[in-house]
């Protein structure tokens, strides 16, 4: 595949309304991290999403979930984690109900 992988999404809730989508690939260069990709979706889907995903000080929120490869991702890890060709990042807003 060269020098690019390609990720597998799926959004569901808020996100998926911030984005239009359920589930998109997107191509990243080899070696990028999954802060990388949330970097790069907050390139493509603009505020909204970096407002969503991210607090004041440009770290992810607590209350939002990742997982890769159903296994979910401590947020702190995020830019340590390189991702792989074919991952399935998973982005869960909070949950909420009564």
């Amino acid at each position: 595949m060269g020098d690019y992988i390609s990720i597998n999404l799926k959004y569901f809730a808020m996100i998926r309304d911030i984005t239009g989508k359920k589930e998109e690939s997107l191509k990243l260069n080899k070696d990028q991290s999954a802060m990388d990709l949330l970097n790069k979706l907050v390139e493509i889907y603009n505020k909204g999403l970096s407002q969503f995903i991210f607090d004041e000080n440009k770290e992810p929120k607590e209350n939002i979930t990742f997982l890769i490869n159903g296994h979910a991702v401590k947020r702190e890890n995020l830019r340590e984690i390189k991702l792989k060709d074919g991952d399935i990042f998973v982005i869960l807003p909070p949950i909420s109900g009564g």
